[in-house]
């Protein structure tokens, strides 16, 4: 079903297409707008769509998150034009979280690519349940680089 909504933005409001569906196969191949899948009773994700492809609807809230089945939040993605991409030096492009809402993984992302931040942080970082840092994997390019690879990169930067 298609909905439209008005979603406030800064001092006015934008109108904004929305789908309600049960299965992606709906969703228009060249579609504009916000898609919430549904599974029985919840909602399974909401994404962001700008021509066909994921993409944020605002430079600090994300184009796909997907829910746990109560409602939590699972996992967000920051897209731009299609492909994975850190919205910002803080802010890595993906984000993944523990049923308790603590932060379980973070990737980062420069157009599609997995990279490490521009400030040297390691490209994937995952934690154990406790909050202790499980480990830290470093790429560049999309390329997953050896231990003495890491200090090279840091030394160019």
């Amino acid at each position: 079903m298609e909905l439209i909504d008005l979603i406030p933005n800064s001092m006015s409001f934008r109108v904004v297409t929305t789908l309600d569906i049960h299965d992606e196969a709906e969703i228009p191949t060249t579609f504009t707008g916000r898609v919430r899948r549904h599974d029985a009773e919840h909602i399974i994700y909401v994404a962001w769509y700008k021509a066909g492809e994921l993409d944020n609807p605002g430079r600090n809230y994300p184009a796909y998150r997907r829910f746990r089945p109560d409602g939590r939040l699972k996992y967000e993605l920051f897209y731009t034009h299609g492909l994975l991409h850190d919205p910002g030096a803080a802010t890595p492009a993906a984000r993944g979280y523990f049923a308790d809402g603590r932060v379980h993984y973070e990737e980062r992302y420069w157009a599609g690519k997995r990279s490490d931040g521009k400030d040297g942080t390691p490209a994937i970082r995952k934690w154990r349940q406790d909050g202790t840092l499980r480990h830290e994997l470093h790429y560049a390019d999309g390329r997953r680089l050896r231990l003495d690879e890491v200090s090279m990169v840091r030394r160019i930067r």
